[in-house]
């Protein structure tokens, strides 16, 4: 539309031309330029629906664009395999955010500044074709653009780079925030962090000045162009070639043609920015197209049923990070169909692995794995692991509500129903849990379950297994953070639920293992042994010995051990074991002994009743081993006759028949009187099993029963992530452009103050240069008007313009590159103070929802990034435009007042509907962002979390609920694009409307008497004005868009400090006594449940004190609290009255330096953290440079002394290898023992071992239990231990013992006092048992929390009773 205004401004300004030179009378004058001006209203509404339909149509195209990257990228990612993942070099957690900003990228550059810039080039491409302008000059400034835009693209590039690996840092400093308090680390990184975005701005700036240069070519050419143009039309009218009015439309025209090029000047970084995301994007897609995990080609198949049948035949494999390293080496076993098995080793063995790789998350290198005789190769992913359960010892559970994340066991987990989900809490031990929380099974766990204990995201990953049932399940390590009863209680449980079925049990923990049980022991990634326990045990100094403590190692010859036991040989299942070089395995093949074992190596025997009675085979001698020479693999049972071909592996199983079930029964109820009979029986021999020294059967208090009110699906139940508004929207108050820049000035040093008077200057200097140029051209056209022309003059005016032209192009390059270095550093100093003020922040901080890892990383990237253009760009743009408004309006006053005043009174009307857009665009832009968040969120869920996606075949889930989230954003965007579409054409036609009206006035000026040059002059510039405007309209949808993210980004920066680790000044130097006085506490999260009631708890300085008790009976707390991560107050309002207090050497805990405090204090927490840098900078993790503890060689001795020293120095880097995301991955047991020598090497006061043995090891539990030991004895009373543990061991080394049950101290003493009390600690070591008590025998009352027993119930008589309580 702007090149039929212009033409349509051309007949007007012609109008005034001949009139002025007396060609035609004022009647005759006003008839023409009224008939012009409907002329123009026409196209000013003409304007206003094609731009409403340019805005909304690019805004939809770029909300388009951005969906169909998420999806392509998300569905890109599920496909790809875990090899990938972790080959990233900084790990997937930074990976995602940068991907995310990329996106976002895109979806800038394809809406507003692509529409905006097609607009604007066809408006200057059609406006110097009217005035017939030579191409020539346009093919200039495109080879400016290029030249440019190379040198940017390099730049932004190592920028991004930088920032990637900024954002890794911001992101395991987040998650592991507990670990970065503890150990004062907060300074460190924030360190890290802002080094690297220092590094990220130093490239900016390159990118920054590039861009610049392209904007002063712009603005040298496009005005030498005009000089040109209008010169030469002086020259076409005074040989009269031309006429005024010709010249007047070309004059317009490249008017037009000159503003469309600086429109496009904006826009030429986000179309740069957006083009390099998009080329990076399409790098990514292209690399995920390569090497997925997606089947095809051959024909996969997915079998009717799944037995279970596991065969290991010579695998071998390394993980992608390590390839040099086997995980598995040559290892080949076999796990028959429908047992228990268990797979032993030390931390690092490679135990692990083998889970890995039977679901297929790796392919090994060498070798194969076979699943009821058929290669895993061939079989169909989704039906593998539909058919195989994994769970891993760091449970992970995804940002829902208990109840979703139990559901997600079953395939169809939108059907499960709330008596399933009850049924699998039951089995898990959780109804105490469930009844705690504030909302039941609607209560939402956190990110990944950060609200709850490591005890109970164990159990919620097995009462998801054990409602997902799958033929095999994997238990790695799956109770390790569970009390001894819990532990013993859940394993029975497994026990009776997986009779029958495939169970791998991968453990340190022999304590799980019985007698009859088969295990595998691997050490170096080696089979080296093999066999039932009761054989093994017997054997001395074989790798099983190492296992147990010493008490129990055998010191007999294992061939003395042989005699009397009811086995002669090692029955292997044709394992590697047989070609190792242990050290059994040197002696002759005998081929009688080996046929004998082609028939016994397997548990799954067909001789189902031949040892009932425990005798021995008739035939075979007594003795318990013979040589390994005898053994020899043999074939699996197919799966058809794998029920034939079973055999459990406790004889007591067919020992007692079950009883006779009714036939009419329906065949629901027959198999639960089945199971009710065999359950009956389970217990009673796990009860007679485990009877006291003194003969006293141990009983199990009652549970509080189970009631289901209905039966309801949930079907219709999903996360409601996603829907309803945005809880950081809610919390963020959105700030004014005035509050944003008001913090620019304090947050600047004086250099880059100086940086931003110049900015400030420049841009003045070219805000003038319009209404300079104005006058010019208005002294340039008179000369149209005279006789003949004035070509002195015109020449003149020419060089006048020319001269300016560079005049402003140097103040706009010099302009732009100050106010971009100003903007940096101003984004740079506001990252950084929100990096401390998120890291000052108190652990209940982390816990909310609207400060996900997810939101803060975003925030502190990408809503950075677009708050440096409200400085670096938009306060330039708008500065410039209210300067050359200023300038306009005055000059136009001077030169015709009246005329002035009367334009003016549109003023009104575009200040109106121009703030209506700004405010509706900013309204729609904050809604469009929280939902892009909500989509990412989820994106970033999905994918570090992927293991536990694959491993429960919840991709489709997270499809569908990925693809809602992304549709909803989508819809929001449609919305947003109409809005802002139709209040953007009805703002920028506000311009044209008041062109209009000026022509209109001026026309009835001129009438009255009013000079013809004084109007034109005004006309010159009030269109220059109001042109420049426009270009400031289309900049808003993005001026909103920064105010919104903007003000996410400053609610981190003025995060209170108020924080109660603020409260204390007293630096301390040592501990002293530690009191818990008349203490209570309820986390902040949840106030209403109470986990500390009235502790009173006296620990001596250099004591070692052991705080036992069962999941969830606030012993961590208490370790919480002495480390001030949560204030003792926290969690109380005013009306919640109570006294008590922590006291640490006579001082409340309130009054001592939290820093202090923890520099003599050190923990050593259940679950490892492990951050991105070398293992020496991980050891040495929050010590300062000049600490006499960071040294190389205080580090080796105190890895020395957690048993990891020989681990690291054969690593390919040894102490300088680097680990954690992006560097070397490490097994549960090594990342544990490195953070025990973290603890070590600082030589603490305090040292707090939370379960810190849990995850490893008998051996390296040994190691690190001796060195507790040595430093106890060592220390002479100076250092003070806190062991929190579940470990009879653990407890064993401390001098005294708190028991806590349901947050309260039920009983303390001495270790052996307490165990000759048999009261509380003896019933927690017991390791739980069935009952066999009669029904109405009730030892103990009912209650809601504390240690989870099973009820004092006969399981028959339980089994009747169930559909009552329920």
């Amino acid at each position: 539309m702007n090149p039929a205004a212009a033409y349509v401004e051309g007949k007007l300004f012609d109008g005034f031309t001949s009139y002025a030179t007396g060609k035609i009378d004022v009647d005759e004058f006003f008839q023409r330029e009224k008939k012009y001006i409907l002329y123009l209203l026409a196209v000013s509404g003409g304007s206003w629906l094609f731009n409403f339909a340019e805005m909304t149509l690019w805004i939809a195209f770029g909300e388009l664009q951005a969906k169909s990257a998420r999806d392509r990228l998300f569905h890109g990612l599920l496909e790809k395999d875990i090899a990938w993942y972790d080959l990233r070099k900084n790990g997937i957690g930074a990976l995602l955010p940068r991907i995310q900003a990329q996106i976002r990228e895109l979806q800038l550059a394809t809406s507003q500044p692509l529409g905006g810039t097609f607009s604007l080039l066809s408006t200057s491409i059609l406006s110097l074709i009217q005035a017939l302008y030579i191409s020539w000059n346009l093919t200039l400034v495109s080879l400016a653009i290029l030249w440019a835009g190379r040198n940017m693209q390099r730049n932004y590039d190592l920028q991004q780079k930088k920032l990637t690996e900024a954002q890794k840092y911001t992101s395991s400093a987040f998650t592991a925030i507990e670990t970065v308090k503890c150990f004062n680390g907060q300074e460190i990184e924030h360190d890290k962090y802002i080094t690297k975005v220092a590094e990220a701005a130093r490239f900016y700036y390159r990118v920054a000045s590039a861009n610049a240069l392209q904007l002063s070519m712009f603005v040298l050419l496009s005005i030498s162009m005009f000089v040109q143009a209008f010169y030469y039309g002086g020259v076409l009218i005074r040989d009269h070639k031309l006429s005024v009015a010709d010249v007047l439309t070309a004059f317009l025209s490249a008017i037009g043609a000159f503003q469309a090029l600086n429109g496009m000047i904006p826009t030429l970084l986000f179309l740069e920015k957006g083009k390099i995301a998009g080329s990076t994007l399409r790098t990514i897609m292209a690399g995920m197209r390569r090497g997925s995990d997606v089947q095809g080609g051959q024909r996969l198949l997915a079998p009717a049923s799944c037995f279970g049948n596991i065969d290991v035949k010579n695998v071998s494999f390394a993980y992608p990070s390590l390839p040099q390293q086997l995980a598995l080496d040559d290892v080949t076993l076999y796990i028959p169909g429908g047992e228990m098995t268990f797979l032993i080793g030390k931390s690092g063995s490679g135990k692990s692995t083998l889970g890995q790789l039977l679901l297929r998350f790796y392919h090994s290198q060498t070798g194969f794995i076979s699943l009821d005789g058929i290669d895993l190769e061939r079989l169909d992913l989704n039906w593998l692991r539909t058919n195989i359960t994994l769970v891993e010892q760091s449970s992970m559970l995804f940002n829902d509500t208990v109840f979703h994340n139990i559901a997600f066991g079953k395939s169809d987990h939108s059907k499960v129903s709330k008596r399933e989900v009850m049924e699998a809490v039951e089995f898990a031990l959780l109804q105490l849990m469930i009844t705690d929380m504030p909302n039941g099974l609607e209560t939402v766990v956190g990110y990944k379950g950060g609200s709850m204990s490591g005890g109970q995201r164990q159990r919620m990953a097995l009462a998801r297994a054990r409602l997902r049932d799958t033929p095999v399940l994997l238990l790695d390590e799956s109770t390790s953070a569970l009390d001894q009863i819990s532990r013993g209680l859940m394993m029975d449980a497994i026990r009776q639920w997986r009779h029958g079925k495939t169970t791998i049990v991968i453990t340190h923990d022999i304590s799980q293992i019985q007698a009859d049980d088969y295990a595998y022991i691997l050490e170096h990634g080696k089979l080296v042994q093999e066999g039932y326990r009761k054989h093994m045990e017997k054997i001395r100094d074989s790798p099983f010995q190492g296992f147990l403590p010493p008490e129990l190692r055998v010191t007999a010859s294992p061939y003395d051990a042989r005699k009397g036991t009811a086995f002669e040989s090692i029955r292997t299942r044709g394992s590697s074991v047989d070609s190792t070089n242990y050290r059994f395995s040197r002696m002759m093949d005998d081929p009688l002994e080996a046929h004998l074992d082609a028939s016994e190596n397997k548990r799954a025997s067909m001789m189902f009743n031949m040892f009932k009675d425990r005798r021995p085979m008739p035939g075979v001698g007594a003795g318990a081993f013979t040589a390994p020479w005898m053994r020899l693999a043999a074939s699996p049972p197919s799966p058809e006759n794998a029920e034939a071909s079973t055999r459990p592996a406790s004889g007591w199983w067919e020992s007692r028949p079950l009883k006779s079930v009714p036939e009419d029964l329906p065949s629901g109820r027959r198999m639960s009187r089945m199971l009710e009979g065999l359950l009956d029986r389970t217990g009673k021999s796990a009860a007679e099993s485990r009877m006291s020294s003194t003969g006293q059967r141990r009983q199990r208090k009652e549970l509080q029963p189970i009631v289901i009110e209905e039966e309801q699906e949930y079907s219709n139940m999903t996360s409601t992530q996603g829907d309803g508004p945005d809880e950081e929207a809610q919390a963020v108050d959105h700030k004014s452009y005035k509050q944003l820049l008001a913090t620019l000035w304090p947050s600047i040093d004086l250099r880059t103050r100086a940086y931003l008077i110049l900015g400030i200057y420049s841009t003045t200097i070219h805000a003038l240069g319009a209404p300079i140029c104005a006058f010019v051209l208005s002294l340039l056209l008179r000369t149209y008007a005279i006789p003949g022309g004035d070509k002195q003059k015109a020449l003149l005016y020419s060089m006048i313009m020319l001269g300016l032209a560079f005049i402003d192009a140097a103040h706009t390059y010099l302009g732009h590159v100050c106010l971009e270095y100003v903007g940096q550093c101003w984004v740079d100093s506001i990252r950084s103070k929100a990096m401390t003020r998120i890291l000052d922040q108190p652990r209940a901080f982390f816990d909310k929802e609207e400060n996900a890892v997810s939101r803060l990383t975003g925030n502190l990237d990408r809503n950075a990034e677009e708050l440096r253009n409200l400085v670096g760009r938009f306060s330039g743009l708008v500065w410039t435009a209210t300067v050359m408004v200023s300038v306009a309006v005055i000059w136009a006053m001077v030169a015709q007042w009246k005329m002035t005043l009367l334009a003016l009174i549109a003023a009104p009307y575009v200040f109106t509907v121009t703030k209506i857009y700004a405010a509706v665009s900013e309204k729609w832009e904050s809604y469009s962002n929280s939902a892009a968040e909500d989509a990412a969120s989820i994106f970033t869920e999905a994918f570090t979390n992927i293991k536990t996606v694959r491993a429960l075949t919840l991709e489709q889930h997270f499809i569908d609920k990925y693809t809602k989230a992304t549709n909803f954003a989508l819809s929001v965007g449609f919305r947003r694009s109409f809005f802002a579409g139709f209040f953007y054409g009805l703002s920028d036609s506000a311009g044209n409307f008041t062109i209009t009206m000026v022509f209109y006035v001026g026309a009835r000026l001129v009438k009255s008497g009013t000079p013809v040059q004084a109007v034109v002059q005004v006309f010159t510039m009030l269109i220059f004005t109001i042109t420049n405007l426009g270009l400031i309209l289309v900049a808003i949808p993005q001026i909103g868009s920064t105010k919104d993210t903007g003000s996410r980004l400053m609610r981190l920066a003025e995060l209170p400090t108020d924080s109660h680790e603020h409260l204390g000044d007293t630096r301390i130097t040592t501990v002293g006594d530690i009191v818990f006085e008349d203490l209570s506490f309820a986390y902040p999260s949840r106030p209403d449940q109470i986990v500390l009631h009235d502790i009173n708890l006296h620990i001596q300085p250099g004591a070692s004190t052991a705080i036992v008790g069962g999941s969830g009976s606030g012993k961590s707390t208490t370790a919480n609290l002495l480390l001030n991560l949560y204030g003792v107050d926290d969690g109380f309002d005013d009306t919640y009255h109570r006294n008590g207090d922590l006291i640490l050497g006579g001082r409340g805990i309130k009054h001592i330096n939290t820093a202090s405090l923890r520099s003599l204090v050190t923990v050593v927490s259940q679950t490892p953290t492990l951050f991105s840098a070398t293992v020496a900078e991980n050891i040495a993790y929050g010590l300062p440079l000049d600490s006499p503890y960071n040294t190389q060689s205080a580090i080796r001795a105190a890895a020395a002394q957690a048993g990891i020293h020989e681990f690291i120095v054969s690593l390919p880097h040894g102490y300088d290898t680097q680990v954690g995301d992006g560097g070397l991955g490490l097994s549960g047991g090594q990342a544990q023992r490195f953070s025990v020598a973290r603890a070590l090497v600082r030589r603490p006061v305090v040292l707090v071992l939370d379960e810190a043995t849990s995850a490893l090891d008998v051996e390296s539990a040994n190691l690190v239990r001796q060195t507790i030991e040595t430093h106890v004895r060592d220390s002479a009373g100076s250092m003070t231990v806190i062991i929190i543990t579940h470990h009879r061991d653990m407890m064993a080394i401390a001098d005294h013992i708190v028991v806590l049950d349901q947050g309260r101290i039920v009983e303390e003493g001495a270790f052996e006092e307490l165990l000759a009390k048999n009261g509380a600690l003896s019933n927690l070591l017991s390791g739980g048992a069935w009952s066999d008590s009669r029904p109405q025998v009730k030892t103990q009352p009912r209650r809601r929390g504390g240690v989870p027993f099973r009820k004092e119930i006969e399981w028959q008589k339980r089994g009747r009773n169930r559909s009552v309580r329920r």
